[in-house]
């Protein structure tokens, strides 16, 4: 794989090379490997061996500790291209509980799937293609998952209060109300059969949502939170926004 210049989506120095990220400028603190038994209880087919590695996770990127002063953190999901039996490989669900954050789609495309429950016992799901250099706020309480549907690595950055840890979430359920799925060369989104109700997903215009919330959707968003932090006052405050 050539090495893939990511700083125009990014904002700074960030290159992707054999599914790996190197940076002058954001290092990362560490970097996790999830594996296929991190994901396994989230699979369409729980016995499968293959693939090995479904994605990596850099966590906590910084230059100078410039956003852990301003009380956030910056990790990214790198999904490279693969299947899970006939599923396409996904990122495990995890959420914040109480306070949003925001997605930034670096390099590849693929699928974005939030899920929380409503009152009545219902799942609210919202499910939606994504691409390059989109912007996307999680609410809180929305599990999370990311799926690669292409062909290429899918890169995704995430932005949040530095204090706050996510939460693994609906291991019990086997993942999210629907899967991704490949069959007969054509995508198709499945229903899990572990939930018993009859919820439909919906689709977000993540334009919409991020102009609302002040977010450029052409710049990236280090550089907007670094020339005007103020906008960001939002991703402090608990059970905001709604979708």
């Amino acid at each position: 794989m050539a090495k893939i210049d990511l700083k125009k989506s990014a904002g700074f120095s960030l290159i992707l090379e054999n599914n790996e990220l190197t940076s002058t400028d954001f290092v990362p603190k560490t970097m996790l490997v999830a594996d296929i038994e991190d994901v396994r209880n989230q699979l369409l087919n729980q016995d499968l061996s293959y693939p090995e590695t479904f994605y990596n996770k850099y966590l906590s990127l910084d230059q100078d500790n410039i956003l852990d002063q301003k009380g956030l953190r910056l990790n990214t999901y790198v999904i490279p291209s693969n299947l899970a039996g006939i599923e396409y490989v996904k990122t495990r669900a995890n959420r914040l509980k109480t306070h949003p954050k925001i997605l930034e789609v670096l390099y590849g495309g693929g699928v974005i799937i939030l899920q929380r429950y409503t009152e009545d016992g219902n799942t609210d799901v919202i499910l939606t293609k994504i691409k390059r250099d989109q912007k996307i706020i999680v609410p809180p309480d929305f599990a999370m998952v990311l799926v690669n549907t292409r062909q290429s690595t899918l890169v995704v950055s995430e932005i949040y209060q530095k204090d706050l840890r996510h939460s693994a979430s609906l291991d019990e359920m086997k993942g999210m109300n629907y899967y991704v799925i490949r069959k007969n060369a054509k995508q198709e989104i499945v229903r899990n059969p572990n939930y018993r109700d009859d919820s439909k997903y919906r689709r977000v215009k993540w334009e919409d949502l991020a102009t609302k919330h002040s977010i450029t959707l052409r710049t990236p968003i280090i550089k907007q939170i670094l020339r005007k932090y103020e906008k960001f006052s939002w991703l402090f405050k608990e059970n905001s926004p709604e979708i």
